[in-house]
C-alpha cells in the first residue's frame, strides 16, 4: 500500500485562504476518488492568531457558490512540533513560507519552485530526511502551478467580492496543479 501523503496548509490566520485551500483540494479529491491517500489540514501561521474562529464569509459565499462544502472549520494554530505530523507544510505566500521556516527551524526544509514538481512527483509521502532527521517539507501553493507567486489575500487588501474570487481561482489553479502531480493520477 502506499503511504499516505499528509499536507497541511497555512495562512497567517487560518479563517480565510489556507481552509479554502483544504477543503478545494479535499473537494478535488473526492471527485478523483482519492480521499484515503491524503490527510488534509489546515492552520494558522501567526502566533497571535485566535482559535476558534469561522471561516470569512468570502471564503464560506465562494466555496458554496462552487459547490464546494466549507466543512466545519474553526481556526487553530500550527505548533512547532507539528513538523512531524506533516509531510507537506503548503504556504499561500512568501511572508508564510518565511515564517513556516521560522517555527520550524531546523525541522522544516524549503523545497524550492524548481524542484517542488519534481519532488511532490517522485516522492511525496516519505519524509525529506537529512543525517537522519525528519523534516517537513515547506513550499508556496502556487509553486505547484510552475508560476511561482503570492495568492492574494482579501483580508489584506480589501474584502470585496472580487478578490475573494481572484484568490478562490488561484487556490483553485494550485490545488489542481498539487493534484494533477500525485502518483495516484495517470499521467496525461
Amino acid at each position: 500500500m502506499t503511504a499516505l501523503i499528509r499536507l497541511v496548509f497555512v495562512c497567517s490566520k487560518n479563517i480565510s485562504l489556507s481552509p479554502m485551500a483544504a477543503q478545494i483540494f479535499l473537494h478535488l479529491l473526492r471527485k478523483q476518488k482519492l480521499t484515503e491517500r491524503f490527510s488534509v489540514d489546515s492552520a494558522a501561521l501567526d502566533a497571535n492568531a485566535d482559535t476558534g474562529l469561522w471561516l470569512e464569509p468570502g471564503a464560506k459565499e465562494c466555496l458554496l457558490k462552487a459547490g464546494i462544502d466549507s466543512g466545519s472549520h474553526t481556526s487553530k494554530r500550527i505548533q512547532s512540533q507539528d513538523f512531524e505530523k506533516y509531510d507537506w507544510i503548503i504556504c499561500m505566500n512568501e511572508a508564510g513560507r518565511r515564517r513556516c521556516l521560522d517555527i520550524f527551524k531546523s525541522n522544516a526544509v524549503y523545497v524550492t519552485p524548481n524542484d517542488v514538481r519534481r519532488v511532490f512527483k517522485t516522492d511525496p509521502a516519505s519524509p525529506y530526511s537529512l543525517n537522519g532527521m525528519v523534516k517537513a517539507r515547506v513550499c508556496c501553493l502556487m509553486d505547484f502551478t510552475g508560476v511561482p507567486r503570492d495568492i492574494i489575500d482579501p483580508l489584506a487588501v480589501s474584502s470585496s467580492a472580487g478578490n475573494w474570487r481572484s484568490a478562490f481561482a488561484e487556490i483553485s489553479q494550485g490545488c489542481s496543479s498539487l493534484l494533477s502531480l500525485s502518483p495516484f493520477i495517470p499521467s496525461r
